[in-house]
């Protein structure tokens, strides 16, 4: 199935409903593979020091975690970095849940419950935007689309993060389970691109098993600047 369909809402839904379905903690919010979480938040960790040491990621006030579940993300690598954390997620028992999960709410900001195929962050409000294993839920022109909104609103030094699995193949392979697509890291960079964005970082992933295809992190900044008036 092409990654830039007419008319996704089926493949919306039907996504929406296996989300729906897993169960409430890291395990299912990692398909099963809670054994990756470690490995994934060290080297997320890493990456985002590393950003930091080299003057691309300079505030770290707010940060918005897109496809935040329950809040892993938000909690081992956000909340460390960021005074607040905002959360965004299609489904609404996990931001719920979050809470729990979470255990405070000191340092969480606003929870949105909303696709990221509809979703407007707030103008201006982000030093960073983490996007991580929810990309591939959108077609490539809602992509392109909702990357187009981040750049309204991060910050003008701010920064868009994107963390996901990418293939060796020249097409996107769609996954009928969980109703999601892995694309090619050339389309992935195409689609920032066509977005207005341009690479200023990326790193692979390591310590996954071998059979997993690449986890690749990305630093994007705007080509045009951002400035208060944006």
């Amino acid at each position: 199935m092409n990654s830039n369909i007419s008319n996704p809402h089926t493949v919306y839904e039907n996504a929406e409903n296996y989300w729906s379905r897993c169960s409430q903690d890291v395990d299912g919010m990692l398909g099963g593979f809670a054994k990756l979480h470690q490995p994934d938040i060290l080297l997320s960790k890493t990456f985002l020091n590393n950003l930091k040491k080299k003057g691309i990621a300079e505030n770290f006030d707010y940060a918005l975690d897109c496809g935040a579940g329950i809040g892993r993300v938000t909690k081992h690598l956000l909340m460390p970095f960021f005074k607040t954390v905002d959360m965004v997620d299609v489904i609404e028992e996990l931001i719920v849940r979050s809470s729990e999960y979470i255990g405070t709410d000191d340092g969480i900001g606003e929870k949105f419950v909303e696709g990221l195929q509809t979703f407007e962050p707030p103008l201006g409000k982000y030093d960073m935007i983490w996007i991580q294993w929810v990309s591939g839920h959108l077609t490539d022109d809602d992509l392109k689309e909702f990357f187009q909104r981040c750049i309204k609103g991060i910050k003008p030094q701010g920064t868009i993060c994107l963390k996901d699995n990418v293939v060796n193949t020249a097409n996107p392979l769609f996954d009928s389970e969980d109703n999601s697509w892995t694309r090619p890291e050339d389309l992935v960079l195409e689609i920032a691109d066509a977005a207005g964005l341009r690479l200023v970082a990326k790193n692979l992933q390591t310590g996954f098993p071998k059979e997993m295809y690449p986890v690749k992190m990305f630093a994007f900044k705007p080509k045009n600047p951002v400035t208060e008036d944006d």
